[in-house]
């Protein structure tokens, strides 16, 4: 309809008047809504002379309001009725233009990207993908904190009530011991059973964590409660089991070994150093699984505390969903969470490690879980539950952090195909922008067609004849 408000029928042509009026109504089409208004206030019953609809005179909406001077209101009245030089319209008119006024400078946004329902097998493969990521991440975490591992296990196993003096003071001087009667590679002593179990061991909890979670989180809210958090975190603690027990008894009596060698060096019988293959050779399918109890005593309270701090820690003190999280957030992150989930489950290490270990002579014999318990409390007290407590936070603390830093920066490194780890907040920001942009390009452009149409001498002055 625009071609209606040229200078002629005969002439594309508009006036520079005209032009000034047409960018000033777009530039703010709720001006017209608010002049409408101040219209109505002044109209009568008179005005209605159809049963539902208010026609509107061009006159009176002059008088009637100083929003819109008088060219802009023949404007909306000519664009309004589809009449060059109407003298009146309807309200309905009116608001139909004004709605195509914020249409026109409106453009339409992109569509949220939502991803399609994995297949059955796209979802088997997903999981695959997640238990890849996660035994990658574990072995690196593990292998970065195994010296602390070794220094804590042979300190729970120190007893009080043996024959002959401590070997340990504490956790420095235990480090320092090992250093010098078995050179720095008897801190790496059980290390190679430890990477091949802990790829699924680290692997099965970040997978059923996560994918426990997905399926207790709200889809419409992406909330999910305390509880579920934890029950997640608890599950994926019981599902490790069937290959954490295994490599603790065998890691255990490889770090242990270097002790009994250095109690038996000039003995009348020598003993010889065991491999984990002989261990496991030893101890049988069932004898691998020794201990398992405790070990679940430990592992599902940890993965409870451990999964809901860490989550919480992300989202209410590092901001996660307001802005993409660096390494060093994630890795203070998890690495924060790992101190209350390992001290507080340091009494069921303590029991478990008691229980897979090879009593020396002398030392007591345990029979189970609630023997060890009632044993350990009478002849060394309530302390004795947390010996190694300080060791266990500096190895699980660390490890957990980088474990799951690794988790999450291989996820974005190598994404799973049709996976984007894209903030809604970035998405949404980045739209605005587009948005903003796309509108300055729709009034420069608006702008250069009508001054392309209406001539390249617009606003000059006549010449005289």
């Amino acid at each position: 309809r625009l071609a209606l408000l040229s200078e002629s029928p005969d002439s594309p042509r508009i006036g520079y008047p005209t032009f000034l009026a047409i960018i000033s109504l777009l530039s703010d089409p709720g001006k017209i809504r608010r002049a409408a208004d101040e219209v109505l206030r002044h109209e009568t019953p008179a005005h209605v002379k159809t049963p539902g609809i208010l026609e509107l005179a061009q006159s009176t909406f002059v008088t009637s309001t100083p929003l819109l001077s008088p060219l802009e209101v023949s404007i909306l009245f000519t664009l309004a009725s589809g009449q060059r030089a109407a003298e009146s319209t309807t309200l309905e008119s009116i608001n139909k233009t004004v709605d195509a006024f914020y249409s026109a400078l409106q453009p339409v946004p992109q569509a949220e990207h939502k991803p399609k329902p994995r297949t059955g097998l796209m979802e088997v493969l997903f999981q695959a993908y997640n238990f890849a990521v996660g035994a990658v991440a574990g072995g690196i975490g593990a292998a970065v904190v195994y010296p602390i591992d070794l220094v804590k296990t042979r300190m729970q196993n120190q007893r009080v009530a043996v024959v002959g003096e401590m070997m340990y003071k504490n956790s420095i001087d235990c480090f320092r011991k090992v250093i010098r009667n078995e050179g720095i590679l008897g801190l790496y002593r059980g290390l190679g059973p430890q990477l091949v179990g802990v790829a699924p061991e680290k692997a099965i909890k970040l997978t059923v964590n996560d994918f426990v979670r997905s399926r207790m989180t709200n889809k419409k809210t992406g909330e999910i409660a305390l509880a579920s958090e934890m029950m997640a975190g608890a599950m994926a603690g019981g599902s490790q089991v069937v290959f954490t027990n295994p490599l603790e008894i065998v890691k255990i009596r490889l770090q242990i070994q270097g002790e009994m060698l250095k109690e038996a060096t000039g003995a009348a019988k020598a003993i010889p150093r065991s491999s984990a293959i002989t261990i496991i050779k030893e101890l049988g399918l069932l004898g691998l699984y020794k201990g398992a109890s405790a070990c679940l005593l430990r592992d599902v309270p940890f993965s409870a505390i451990y999964f809901t701090c860490y989550s919480h820690l992300k989202k209410d003190v590092f901001r996660e969903g307001e802005r993409q999280l660096g390494i060093l957030d994630l890795l203070l992150a998890g690495a924060i969470a790992g101190m209350p989930a390992a001290y507080l489950t340091t009494p069921a290490d303590v029991i478990k490690t008691r229980l897979q270990v090879v009593a020396k002579k002398g030392e007591t014999v345990y029979t189970g879980l609630v023997d060890a318990t009632r044993k350990i409390y009478k002849e060394e007290g309530f302390k004795a539950f947390f010996k190694g407590g300080p060791a266990r936070i500096f190895r699980s603390s660390p490890q957990f952090g980088a474990t799951l830093m690794c988790y999450e920066v291989i996820h974005r490194i190598v994404p799973f195909p049709g996976e984007s780890h894209e903030l809604p907040q970035e998405r949404s920001a980045q739209q605005s922008r587009e948005l903003s942009s796309q509108a300055a390009l729709f009034h420069a452009g608006n702008a250069l067609r009508l001054l392309h149409d209406s001539g390249y001498k617009f606003g000059a002055m006549p010449s005289a004849k």
